[in-house]
C-alpha cells in the first residue's frame, strides 16, 4: 500500500472476519472426527507406494480399494516399487512420511493417522493465503485482498476441495498448484516482485507435475495471460511457462521410466475413452472398429468402461495396448458431429462436484455431516448449472473486452476461462466419462475464481474498503 494511506479499522475488521471464516471452515473439516475425506478408489496406492505407505489393514491386500469410506490409519509396508507414479504431491507427502519414520525411530507407534497430512496441507494453504493477503494490502489493493479471502472461505475451503487434503490422491497437489500459481500470479500482476513471480513459477511446476493430465495446463494458462494482457502480463506468463516446463519434465520422467503401471494406466485410459465416448458418439462405428481392430466382445461394452469387464481389458480388447495415444482422439476429431455430441455431454458429467465415494470414516457411502455445507450440494447434478459455470468466465472475459477493462483484468478472465474449459476437455479425452467429476475437479475452481473480477469491481465502485491518509 502506498506509504501515505492506510486501511481504516472497518476495513481491517472485514478482512479479519473473512480470514477467520476461511480458518474455521478449513480447520473444522480437517480436524473433524471421524475423518472426513474422499474414500480410496484404488488410485492412492500409486502415490503412497512411493513412500512405502499403505492403509493399515492386517490381512487385506495393500492395494485393495475401499470406496465406501476413507481410511485414516497408514503404516510402512514392503510394497512393489514399480507401482510408484511420480508426482509433485511428494513435496507434501514426503515430509509427513519422514516425520513418521523419525517418530518410529524414537520409539513411537508404527501406525499413523492420515489426518496429520490433512493438517499439513491446510497449514501450507493458510501460509500462502496470509502472504498473498499481505502482498495485496502492500500493493494498495485491499479490494483484491477481500475478494481473495472471500473466495478462499467460500470456495477454496469448500469440502469439495478439502476432501482431498487427508488423502494420497494427486488431486491435492493439483489443487495447491492451482491456488499458488493463481494467487501468486495475481500478486505479480499487481506488483511483479521476485517473490511473487517465483511463487507463480513454483505453483505452475506443482500443478504440471501433479498428474499427467495437467502437464500442459500451466503452459495454457501462461498463453492465456499473454494473449489477454499483452505486454502488461508477459513476465507473469513467462513465470507460469517456466514452472510449467519443470513440472512437465517430471511427467516426461514417468513416461521414460516405462513401468508396467504406466502401461496399464495408458491402456485403461484409452480403452475408457473408446468405450465411453468414441463408440457411443461416432456415426460410423464400423470405421472405428476397423481402425482399432475391435472385437465383438470389446464393443459389447460400448457405453460403459473397462471396470465393467470380468477380465483385464487386454484380454477382451486385445488391441488396446497397441493403440497410439493419438489414434482414438483422431477418430473423434475427424468426425465433427460425433465430437459435437461428446462436448454437449460434458456439463452432464461435471456434477456433482464431490465424486460419489464414501466421505465419512467408518461409514457406508455416508454423505458429509450437516455441519459441513458444500457448494457441491447447492449445485447438485443439474447440467444447466454446470453449463452456466463453464460459460461464466468466458462471459466475464467478453464483458472485460467490451468495457475495455484493464489488461490484467482481461488476462485473469481469459486465464480462468481457459483453465476451466481446458481441464474439462483433457478429462474427457483422457479417461472418457469415467470419474469425470474427480478428473475435472479444477474446472469449477477456475470458473468460480473468475467471480473475483465482478467482486473487486463492486468493492471499488462502492468503496467498501476504505483507506485513510
Amino acid at each position: 500500500m502506498p506509504s501515505h494511506t492506510r486501511l481504516s479499522p472497518w476495513s481491517w475488521l472485514l478482512l479479519g472476519m473473512l480470514a477467520a471464516l476461511a480458518l474455521v471452515r478449513g480447520a473444522g473439516f480437517v480436524l473433524h472426527r471421524p475423518l472426513l475425506a474422499l474414500a480410496n478408489n484404488y488410485d492412492q496406492i500409486r502415490y503412497s507406494v512411493c513412500l512405502d505407505l499403505a492403509p493399515w489393514r492386517p490381512g487385506e491386500p495393500a492395494d485393495r480399494a475401499n470406496p465406501q469410506a476413507p481410511l485414516s490409519r497408514y503404516a510402512f509396508q514392503p510394497l512393489p516399487a514399480d507401482v510408484c507414479v511420480w508426482t509433485s504431491d511428494l513435496l507434501f507427502t514426503a515430509p509427513v512420511a519422514l516425520a513418521w519414520r523419525l517418530s518410529e525411530h524414537l520409539g513411537s507407534r508404527t501406525v499413523h493417522s492420515v489426518q496429520r497430512l490433512g493438517e499439513w496441507r491446510l497449514l501450507l494453504w493458510l501460509l500462502v493465503a496470509a502472504a498473498a493477503t499481505a502482498a495485496f494490502v502492500r500493493a494498495g489493493r485491499p479490494d483484491v485482498a477481500a475478494a481473495h479471502l472471500l473466495w478462499l472461505a467460500l470456495v477454496g475451503m469448500d469440502p469439495a476441495n478439502l476432501v482431498y487434503f487427508p488423502t494420497f490422491y494427486a488431486e491435492a497437489a493439483a489443487l495447491f498448484g492451482f491456488y499458488l500459481c493463481g494467487i501468486a500470479g495475481v500478486a505479480a500482476l499487481l506488483r511483479p516482485t521476485r517473490v511473487a513471480l517465483a511463487g507463480a513459477a513454483l505453483g505452475a511446476a506443482i500443478l504440471a507435475g501433479s498428474k499427467f493430465q495437467h502437464l500442459l495446463l500451466p503452459l495454457l494458462l501462461g498463453a492465456a495471460l499473454w494473449l489477454g494482457g499483452g505486454r502488461a502480463t508477459r513476465r507473469v506468463a513467462f513465470a507460469l511457462g517456466l514452472g510449467g516446463l519443470l513440472g512437465l519434465a517430471l511427467q516426461v520422467g514417468n513416461v521414460v521410466r516405462d513401468t508396467p503401471t504406466m502401461h496399464g494406466i495408458a491402456t485403461t485410459n484409452r480403452a475408457n475413452f473408446v468405450l465411453s465416448v468414441l463408440l457411443p458418439e461416432t456415426g460410423d462405428r464400423a470405421r472405428v472398429e476397423r481402425a482399432l481392430g475391435l472385437e465383438a466382445e470389446c464393443t459389447a461394452y460400448a457405453g460403459r468402461n473397462v471396470y465393467a469387464m470380468p477380465l483385464p481389458v487386454g484380454q477382451i480388447c486385445t488391441r488396446a495396448a497397441h493403440w497410439s495415444a493419438l489414434q482414438p482422439w483422431w477418430l473423434l476429431l475427424s468426425d465433427p458431429p460425433a465430437l459435437a455430441r461428446a462436448l454437449v455431454h460434458v456439463p452432464a458429467l461435471l456434477l456433482p462436484w464431490i465424486p460419489p465415494l464414501g466421505l465419512v470414516e467408518g461409514g457406508e457411502h455416508a454423505p458429509l455431516p450437516p455441519g459441513q455445507p458444500s457448494l457441491s450440494g447447492l449445485f447438485g447434478a443439474d447440467r444447466s448449472i454446470a453449463l452456466a459455470l463453464l460459460l461464466l468466465p468466458w462471459l466475464l472475459f467478453a464483458g472485460c473486452h467490451v468495457r475495455r477493462a484493464a489488461p490484467t483484468a482481461r488476462a485473469f478472465a481469459l486465464m480462468c476461462a481457459s483453465g476451466s474449459s481446458g481441464v474439462a476437455l483433457v478429462a474427457l479425452f483422457g479417461d472418457g466419462d469415467v470419474e469425470f467429476a474427480k478428473h475435472a475437479q479444477l474446472s469449477l475452481d477456475y470458473a468460480l475464481a473468475s467471480l473475483g473480477l465482478p467482486l473487486v469491481a463492486v468493492l471499488r465502485r462502492f468503496a467498501l474498503l476504505e483507506t485513510r491518509p
